[in-house]
């Protein structure tokens, strides 16, 4: 190939090209891979406008742009090289990328030099174009230096077009059923969401639910883009329906820059739901215990929990809690510079509004509400950054579930959503002490440290707490003996007492079985199905399972036509089972006699995906006609229980083993003569009951008022729901009407309308040496009252 004249030539060593030379260097290689590499590393753009790499596969293609820039200078340089073949596809192909991304970036390139000034990355808008026109440059000089025109240039634009849509295929995807998912129409948006468990971007959605999407790297995602992007919470709806997980159920999956822990916020900050993960919050320790009175089915649990915080920002950690059956959270502290601070109790609203308040002034409130039956939230703000710690205490008083007359078992507190981390090695280290043998799975370590005192203790896993394994066995005497302790509260000297009553169970007449269609329960609707053959002959049945699919609800069926209907039914996506609550309701609800039952198996419920209202209504106007059973199959969260929290006739089973051996003892419980023990609670006046009873905690007394509250909850009328809350802050219980809060000042305090409980007033757990004594002082009390009543019958006796 002929060179041309000197003054004609481009070549570099010509002064009228030089400067074309350099800004090729400089702004079509130079900029582009320090932007490249700088962006990959901090994530800035990706959260203040858009992310520009989203993939691996969009960092090597916009590799390609320099690399094909570099490759014109060095032909530039090696001019006896002359044009290799193809060279005009590529270098069209680097154009066609750049033009993309500066169009995308077009509206921020004019506010560029103020980027610069104030936030630090105002040439990232700007290398796009720089490096387009580099490229075009570029090729401008190739041509005259080649004397003809250089080929190529629409094949490569058009393959710069396809691979940025193939790469974006995913995101665009996912977005336009997005945008059908979250339209009114329920036709389009089922469509929607049918289309995203198809082809849907699992990633994106997640990344969805923390932010609104900004500008995308596709066309296709830009015009499904135009409108208003649904809200993080319209999209944690969808993401349930397609993936049947609370969104939460994993980390968020956007890369994290320097900038981020400064830039990202806590949406749910100080909140009523437990939101989005927190990056850099985990639990650090765990520490349980426990005692327990056996014989009068009752104890105490406190969970000393310590989280932490490695970010650079004060951080919230939120968490539900499912208690043991019928627990009830009587204590709240919190560890303020090393010292233990105690809760006050006050109403719902108050308590709320007071820890929202100090988390506005970013003071140190920790907050304790109800969230449904046997489950309550809790929230704590500020987590100091920088490794900064926060040490919270958990006192629940617990009920023991009584298997027969010698027999007793303990569930144990677990999480159910959190947006925290837990590291797999931590630890929850477990001590239960009780005045008679405990046992437990394997992983277990029974002692025995004194005269009727034996201890469990282990170290479990967060899997094994949360999961059936954790039950634990006490061994107790006969029903005989009952129980009393003084009511301090009461004052007068009244005492509540315990006996224990043991009759015939009444089972429902009607059962509607309603099973979540949700994916999670995929592979327990066999186990379901095989248990349904345990169910006593007499028991009117009716499934309703809560599925996309049509035509399976029906009722009455025989058990072997109910589980034919359930191994054809299809498990997919999350599933809204509100709708076949409220059809199985009103089945087992016929009739106008009490008696019905709604037996509910379900998976996480993260969101609500219609209204509360219907069901609440049935159960207010018809009081005492359907009860309400939910067995929960698979631990989450559960937004329905939530929601309806205070209403009466509903019941939670925990799970204890296998799903089918569960179902099982359930249906056992209502085969015809079978007998059902259960505790009766009285307050009487002063002096001891009048039957020889022994002496027990006053955790006997909370759980007394706790039913006492549930009673006036559901007469549902407002006189009984304020003197429902008066009674809960009177007796320290967190209830549906009321909550606990620790603040950091008396003023604090004072501002809210509250005041601490006195620390003498709050329940501990008792050192083993103090159950020998509790159970010396119950023997020295029974035989006192045997002298009273010895006496008194011989002086009846004539001489």
């Amino acid at each position: 190939m002929s060179e041309l004249p000197c003054d004609a030539s481009p070549g570099i060593a010509s002064p009228r090209h030089a400067m074309s030379v350099a800004f090729i260097l400089l702004g079509g290689v130079l900029l582009p891979l320090f932007t490249l590499v700088f962006e990959a590393m901090t994530h800035t753009s990706g959260e203040a406008f858009f992310d520009p790499i989203p993939s691996l596969s969009h960092i090597v293609l916009l590799a390609l742009v320099p690399l094909s820039n570099a490759g014109l200078l060095y032909l530039l340089w090696r001019p006896e090289l002359g044009l290799p073949k193809g060279w005009g596809v590529f270098n069209a192909f680097a154009i066609g990328l750049a033009a993309v991304y500066a169009l995308l970036y077009l509206p921020l390139t004019p506010f560029a030099p103020f980027l610069v000034f104030f936030y630090g990355f105002g040439f990232l808008p700007l290398t796009p174009l720089l490096a387009l026109l580099a490229a075009w440059r570029g090729r401008a000089l190739l041509k005259r230096r080649s004397g003809g025109a250089m080929a190529g240039f629409w094949p490569g634009i058009g393959l710069a077009v396809l691979a940025l849509f193939l790469v974006n295929l995913p995101a665009s995807l996912t977005r336009f059923g997005l945008g059908l998912a979250a339209r009114p129409d329920h036709a389009e948006a089922q469509f929607g969401v049918r289309w995203l468990r198809a082809v849907g971007d699992e990633k994106l959605l997640r990344q969805l639910c923390y932010s609104r999407s900004g500008l995308t790297t596709d066309l296709l995602g830009m015009l499904a883009s135009l409108g208003d992007a649904p809200s993080p919470e319209t999209v944690r709806k969808i993401y349930y329906q397609v993936t049947g997980q609370p969104f939460n159920h994993l980390p968020e999956p956007v890369r994290k820059g320097v900038r981020a822990t400064w830039r990202d916020g806590d949406l749910d900050l100080g909140g009523k739901q437990v939101g989005q993960r927190n990056e850099g919050v985990s639990l650090s320790q765990s520490r349980l215990d426990g005692s327990f009175d056996a014989d009068a089915a009752l104890g105490y649990l406190e969970w000393t929990l310590v989280f932490r915080n490695d970010s650079a920002r004060q951080q919230e950690a939120r968490a539900q809690i499912a208690l043991p059956p019928g627990a009830v959270v009587s204590r709240l502290t919190l560890w303020i510079d090393g010292e233990e601070r105690e809760a006050a109790f006050g109403s719902r609203r108050q308590t709320s509004e007071a820890y929202r308040q100090v988390v506005q002034a970013r003071r140190d409130p920790v907050l304790v509400t109800t969230a449904g039956k046997d489950r309550v939230m809790l929230q704590l703000f500020p987590i100091p950054p920088g490794g900064g710690e926060m040490k919270v205490r958990l006192g629940i008083t617990t009920p023991l579930q009584l298997d027969s007359a010698r027999a007793a078992q303990l569930f144990l507190p677990g999480w159910r959503e959190r947006n925290f981390d837990i590291a797999p090695q931590l630890s929850h280290s477990v001590w239960l002490a009780a005045n008679r043998p405990l046992s437990g799975a394997n992983f277990w370590r029974r002692e025995k440290t004194g005269e009727q005192a034996y201890a469990l203790r282990g170290e479990l896993s967060d899997v094994q707490l949360a999961g059936p394994a954790s039950r634990v066995e006490l061994a107790r005497e006969a029903l005989a003996g009952a129980s009393w302790s003084p009511d301090a509260v009461a004052g007068a000297g009244r005492v509540v007492s315990q006996r224990f009553e043991e009759s015939v169970a009444t089972p429902p007449h009607r059962l509607a079985l309603v099973v979540d269609g949700s994916q999670g329960l995929a592979g327990l609707g066999g186990e379901i199905a095989a248990a349904l053959g345990q169910l006593p002959d007499g028991i009117e049945l009716a499934l309703f399972p809560a599925s996309d699919a049509s035509g399976l609800a029906a009722g009455p069926l025989h058990p072997a036509q109910a589980a034919e209907r359930l191994r054809q039914m299809p498990f997919v996506g999350g599933q809204d089972n509100l709708p076949s609550l409220g059809q199985a309701w009103d089945w087992a609800g016929e009739g106008g006699a009490a008696g019905g039952a709604v037996l509910w198996i379900h998976g996480p419920q993260p969101v609500l995906l219609g209204g509360l209202e219907a069901i609440r209504q049935r159960s207010e106007r018809q009081p005492g006609r359907v009860r309400l059973y939910a067995l929960e199959a698979l631990a989450g969260p559960n937004e329905i229980l939530q929601g309806l929290d205070g209403m009466a006739g509903v019941s939670v089973l925990r799970r204890s083993g296998a799903l089918r051996a569960d179902l099982a003892e359930t249906f056992a419980t209502w085969q015809p003569g079978r007998m059902a023990i259960r505790a009766l609670r009285s307050q009487q006046p002063g002096g001891q009951p009048g039957e020889a009873a022994g002496k027990t905690s006053d955790h006997l007394v909370r759980l007394w008022a706790a039913e006492q509250i549930d009673r006036l909850l559901a007469r549902g009328d407002q006189a009984s729901r304020q003197a429902a809350g008066a009674m809960a802050v009177k007796y320290q219980l967190v209830t549906p009407v009321s909550g606990a809060v620790v603040l950091e000042t008396a003023a604090q305090y004072a501002a809210a309308g509250l005041e601490p409980v006195a620390p003498g007033s709050v329940p501990t757990v008792p050192e083993p040496e103090e159950w020998l004594l509790m159970a010396v002082v119950a023997a020295l009390l029974g035989w006192l009252w045997w002298r009273r009543r010895a006496g008194q019958f011989g002086a009846g006796v004539p001489a």
